[in-house]
């Protein structure tokens, strides 16, 4: 990938200064752009790792008839709890899927109990057509039977291959806390860069932030790793930090991964 229209060869000083200022941003952005997507078919979408925490629909641009069961493990240290997040995943057509989740944690006073009833919904933009880059949309609902709230997201996801190596994934959206009048908006910002190794292994680092007006933001920032077994199983782990209220505390997380 070529950076056009500019010159290092420029008469005045302040445009090679400009010139060699935007080369280094865009080098450190986005290692090794300047190959081409090796091993991705032109016809075809690109393959791009999933997230470990705020986790798709099934990968954009999945087959129809696609099945899979994971679980998030976390351990909260900001709020010192463990909540587990079974969800299940099916496209019922090419690029469009849709998830039942059940959030879990241990923080009640009867013990464990189901934090909530989620259910969440994929699509996958069909232009433009790249062996590079795509696109698409996701909205999810979310019912807390204890605060009796409903919290809806809606978020624009959007990924990209350099090569056969590295990658990257982000989202954007809004949150609605509550449908009643005491609800508010939050922004939602999700960033992840990918390392392939090998087929069995690739490397990430995961940065979610949501963004609380007129109220500290929320901010994780979690490197992992995602082991494939065999064809049909896989497991992605991680630490990391995260911030809560101005201050900093420890988190980690596993997710355990059954595709059918």
């Amino acid at each position: 990938m070529r950076i056009k229209g500019i010159s290092v060869f420029t008469k005045k000083r302040y445009k090679v200064r400009k010139s060699a200022v935007i080369l280094a941003i865009f080098s450190l952005a986005m290692p090794a752009i300047s190959n081409s997507a090796e091993d991705v078919p032109s016809n075809s979408y690109p393959h791009i790792p999933e997230p470990m925490v705020f986790d798709l629909v099934r990968p954009l641009g999945a087959l129809k008839g696609e099945l899979e069961a994971n679980t998030l493990l976390q351990y909260d240290f900001a709020h010192d709890r463990t909540e587990a997040n079974p969800e299940v995943e099916y496209t019922f057509a090419d690029g469009y899927g849709i998830e039942f989740e059940l959030p879990i944690d241990n923080t009640s006073e009867e013990g464990t109990s189901i934090a909530a009833y989620k259910i969440s919904l994929q699509g996958t933009f069909n232009y433009p057509q790249s062996s590079q880059f795509i696109h698409g949309w996701q909205y999810s609902g979310e019912y807390f039977p204890d605060q009796n709230q409903y919290q809806n997201n809606a978020l624009y996801l959007f990924g990209y291959r350099f090569n056969k190596r590295w990658s990257t994934l982000n989202m954007v959206g809004l949150r609605r806390t509550d449908l009643s009048s005491k609800g508010h908006f939050e922004g939602l910002f999700n960033s992840n860069l990918f390392y392939t190794l090998s087929p069995r292994l690739t490397m990430g680092l995961e940065i979610n932030w949501k963004y609380k007006s007129n109220r500290p933001d929320q901010v994780l920032i979690i490197p992992q790793a995602h082991l494939k077994f065999t064809k049909h199983t896989a497991l992605q782990f991680g630490a990391g930090m995260q911030r809560v209220l101005n201050r900093n505390f420890a988190h980690l997380a596993a997710r355990l991964i059954f595709t059918f």
